[in-house]
């Protein structure tokens, strides 16, 4: 479990986030929710030491910590940010091949490369061809795969659906959503596209001009109303 407690977070003199409290549960898909500017991206950042608070203190599994990149990778926390972060002059093996970056016994990689890709068929004819000739949904998946490679125990999207088509939307969505059934790997997401994402998340989050509005069941009346008067 992941808690963010009090949180003030912005860029240079700007401030974002004004005293922000979440908490992301293990077993859970997360998805924080709010218009354009409301913080959801900063958060994220903020959560995974890719940006400094200013104030506030974080919790993992109940211990304050610093975040960073490398000191989650190692607890098991993972980050796929916006965009489909893929290398495109690289082979998707090869793009693959980077999760072992920390990994203290590379020669496992062969075997959880072959279980992940049991949740993507699509890449396995396409080790070979380079990232960048994949389309934007397969690109996404190599991603994706690239962070369970890792077997995390929480990873953070941001606007996983951008650019896919509504069909891959919902392909990638139900593949997280069995991700997490099967393995209890959390998900916490920033996204807009709620009418596929919602039915399959666990709990909600609504930034509104950098605070927290919302923070309850990802369904409901109550969440209803919070997001016709949030996306008016």
């Amino acid at each position: 479990m992941l808690e963010l407690k009090n949180i003030t977070a912005g860029y240079g003199k700007k401030v974002v986030l004004s005293d922000v409290s979440v908490t992301f549960k293990d077993n859970t898909v997360t998805v924080v929710m709010g218009p354009n500017g409301a913080g959801k991206s900063t958060l994220l950042k903020t959560a995974y030491g890719l940006l400094k608070k200013s104030a506030g203190d974080v919790f993992l599994d109940g211990q304050k910590t610093t975040p960073s990149p490398q000191h989650f990778v190692e607890k098991g926390i993972f980050m796929i940010p916006q965009g489909k972060r893929v290398f495109r002059h690289m082979t998707v093996r090869e793009n693959l091949e980077l999760a072992t970056h920390f990994w203290k016994d590379k020669s496992e990689f062969p075997a959880r490369l072959e279980e992940t890709l049991t949740r993507f068929p699509d890449l396995k004819n396409r080790l070979d061809d380079l990232a960048g000739n994949l389309s934007g949904g397969q690109q996404q998946m190599v991603a994706l795969a690239r962070g369970l490679l890792n077997k995390p125990k929480m990873v953070f999207m941001d606007e996983p659906s951008i650019g896919l088509s509504p069909k891959l939307i919902n392909d990638i969505f139900h593949t997280i959503k069995q991700i997490k059934d099967t393995t209890g790997t959390s998900f916490v997401i920033v996204e807009h596209n709620l009418k596929t994402l919602l039915p399959l998340t666990d709990w909600a989050y609504i930034l509104e001009q950098g605070q927290v509005i919302y923070d309850g069941p990802s369904e409901g009346k109550t969440l209803e109303k919070m997001l016709s008067a949030v996306f008016k």
